[in-house]
């Protein structure tokens, strides 16, 4: 048997190392990150109890096992964004030789391998919860054991609306950015509600097999003088459509004795072929039909006209809502971070580049409103802008590193038309997946104003750039404003700590780390960076 020659199979090895290699890695990558959740010191609680909260999905397992009981809800993590994930399980063990630790690691396992984005996404906050309250393993049917997953929904068309009308409302000083969560839903509500309220119901009534046609051939071919008449007579009939378009329950509103001409009618009825049903609102529903038959003294028979009209009464329309009034909202001590930390920048020198992709509409408010109170105060405020979103709805395969697009630039002083601009281009595109173009943005604003000497990135924390390769492009300091989560995506500080700039994370400012050496370490929040070999990671150990 011929096998090939020494060099042919170095090369079949070769080739089938390329292709096992990202497996491998994809493995490797699986593990570490487990280790990483294990690590986590576990909060104690008796027993969870579910929320309603939409924002939530609880992917559970039986008590003993990290089989998900409802798998498919693993499908709608694909379209999210994950802010925290929570391993929930019980302390009660049956057998001192119980492997908790091993069934946790199953259960991390098993997700990461059926929801990628819970391993890829950055920012994400993991939560291990202990519950105690469990004594024994019959007990444990009634505890929940599995993820509770915090996520929102990427925008669509009616959110991108809403923030739009936010923004401008935030411009005019009616409202104030820390309402945001509040306005969001309330005002989702109102303009699905107030939608339907000025829609008619769309009826389509039922059809008779084929055509109008072929129905009036069909009475004058089988409706027929009864042998049993006694002369003219006039016959009101009526009968309903079900659903599945059959013909029941007819019903004779003037005629309720026995009489022949009543039989002749109601076996021609009952005779008919199925119809087409009719709908309601796009729905199959049930409809009556009612006509009259003459009976002629000369034998003929005519039937009027058909009247059709659908039994269903349309649902009750809910009435528009009132305006809410959001000025009891009161502030949290959050609700400044960004704008108090662009009140430190020397604007006469420095660009503002604000990722207007996702949910970012509470933080540019705050840029929104920084702007606004400096004008009126009359002090130095940003007038260059460079505002992006990520390809201005590009497909996501078509995303090329540096050329994904989606990137404005724009120069005012005057904040309707700053504001006007940042909605502008946050419709022209939502940034689809994840990653971003941040650095391409960064590179566009040094090449729009090139007498800049810092760039002032407001970026999303949950969304990584997608184009780290470039940073080395830059050539100036960056300030990175970081915003939203409580465990800070390490690509940001990579950013900083690459251009010598400097980063600002839940309102506290981080200065300086450009000049840490390798193994240096950066406390923020809870979390433990280490700098290994120019990179900023999680502190693991």
């Amino acid at each position: 048997m011929h096998y090939g020659t020494k060099n042919q199979l170095n090369m079949q090895h070769r080739l089938l190392l390329i292709c096992l290699f990202p497996l491998f890695l994809n493995a490797q990558t699986i593990q570490e990150q487990i280790d990483f959740v294990l690590k986590t010191t576990p909060r104690t609680i008796e027993k969870y109890s579910k929320s309603s909260r939409k924002d939530l999905i609880y992917l559970e397992t039986a008590f003993n096992n990290a089989i998900f009981t409802d798998a498919a809800l693993l499908n709608s993590l694909k379209d999210k964004v994950i802010l925290k994930i929570e391993l929930v399980y019980t302390t009660y063990r049956k057998s001192e030789s119980f492997d908790q630790h091993g069934l946790s690691r199953k259960r991390l396992e098993n997700l990461f391998l059926a929801a990628p984005n819970s391993l890829d996404q950055s920012g994400i906050e993991w939560i291990l919860l202990a519950q105690t309250g469990c004594k024994s393993a019959e007990d444990g049917k009634n505890f929940f054991h599995g993820f509770v997953i915090t996520c929102h929904d990427l925008p669509d068309a009616v959110t991108t609306k809403v923030e739009s009308n936010f923004l401008r409302e935030v411009a005019s000083g009616k409202i104030k950015s820390y309402a945001y969560d509040t306005y969001l839903k309330k005002e989702t509500e109102k303009l699905e509600r107030d939608s339907l309220a000025d829609v008619e119901p769309v009826i389509v009534l039922p059809k008779f097999p084929h055509s109008e046609r072929a129905r009036i051939d069909y009475f004058s071919k089988y409706l027929n003088f009864p042998p049993e008449s006694t002369g003219p007579k006039k016959v009101d009939v009526q009968f309903i459509i079900s659903k599945e378009g059959k013909i029941t329950k007819v019903i004779f509103p003037n005629m309720p004795g026995p009489s022949p001409y009543k039989d002749e009618v109601s076996e021609f009825i009952k005779s008919m072929p199925d119809w087409t049903p009719g709908t309601l609102n796009g729905k199959p529903t049930e409809c009556m039909v009612q006509f009259s038959v003459d009976f002629m003294s000369r034998g003929s028979v005519v039937p009027s006209p058909l009247e059709v009209f659908a039994t269903e009464v349309p649902p009750k329309l809910k009435p528009k809502l009132p305006a809410y009034d959001y000025s009891a909202i009161k502030p949290l001590p959050s609700s400044n971070q960004v704008s108090k930390s662009l009140t430190k920048v020397d604007w006469s020198k420095a660009t503002l580049v604000c990722d207007v992709t996702g949910s970012m509409a509470p933080f540019n408010a705050q840029v929104i409103e920084f702007i606004a109170s400096q004008l009126k105060n009359k002090i130095q405020s940003p007038k260059q802008f460079i505002f992006f979103n990520d390809g201005d709805n590009r497909k996501d395969k078509t995303k090329k590193i540096g050329q994904t697009g989606g990137v404005y630039s724009y120069t005012s002083s005057n904040l309707d038309s700053i504001s006007e601009q940042m909605i502008f281009v946050m419709s022209k595109g939502s940034g689809g997946d994840l990653p971003e173009n941040n650095i391409e943005a960064l590179i566009y604003g040094l090449k729009s104003y090139p007498r800049t000497e810092k760039l002032i990135l407001i970026a999303d924390n949950f969304a990584s750039p997608r184009d780290m390769a470039l940073v080395g492009s830059i050539g100036i300091p960056v300030h990175v404003v970081v915003c939203g989560g409580t465990v800070l995506n390490e690509d940001y500080l990579d950013l900083a700590y690459k251009t010598k700039g400097s980063l600002s994370f839940n309102g506290i400012d981080y200065l300086d780390f450009y000049k840490f050496e390798d193994g240096s370490t950066m406390h923020i929040g809870k979390t433990t960076y280490v700098l290994k070999k120019g990179h900023f990671v999680q502190k693991r150990d």
